[in-house]
């Protein structure tokens, strides 16, 4: 009985201990991409590789959208806009690409990742330009994801034009 009492309390403190609460990382400009033939969006992000041998490393995301199952039967999927939760920046602690890769080989950002328990992409939206002040309207958005893992030699490239 004492054995499995303190298994048990091993694997609460194990689980406890072992992830990381959230991550709030902000990408200017993600691409996102259809998955497959389903409605799932992929996102993320490519550093040059520190490995000679490779070009980039990206980190592959699964933005969270699905929605269920339809009256047909059929999964059905969120858009992006309907997902889409506008934020305060100035609310919330979030961390740059380059904040989070600084001095890290990509498997040690590839393990930081992977300990996440949530993980939001912090999406950084140019709006209508102001033409008082020269600049444009920015907006953040909140976006749910799940880390999927690190390929190498991955250039993202925007085919919606």
């Amino acid at each position: 009985m004492k054995f499995v009492f303190l298994v048990l309390f091993g694997l609460y403190f194990q689980s406890f201990y072992s992830q990381n609460d959230t991550l709030n990382l902000i990408l200017e400009n993600p691409i996102y991409g259809n998955r497959y033939d389903s409605g799932d969006i992929g996102v993320g992000f490519a550093i040059q590789s520190k490995d000679k041998r490779f070009l980039t490393d990206y980190y592959n995301f699964n933005i969270i959208n699905l929605k269920g199952i339809d009256s047909l039967g059929n999964v059905a999927y969120y858009s992006l806009k309907d997902i889409r939760k506008e934020i305060s920046i100035d609310s919330i602690n979030y961390i740059s690409i380059s904040d989070l890769t600084k001095d890290k080989k990509f498997w040690q950002v590839h393990n930081e990742l992977s300990l996440k328990k949530k993980i939001f992409l912090i999406e950084k939206r140019k709006g209508k330009f102001n033409s008082s002040t020269g600049k444009y309207e920015i907006t953040y958005y909140m976006l749910p994801m799940i880390y999927e893992g690190t390929r190498k030699n991955v250039v993202p490239t925007d085919l919606s034009n």
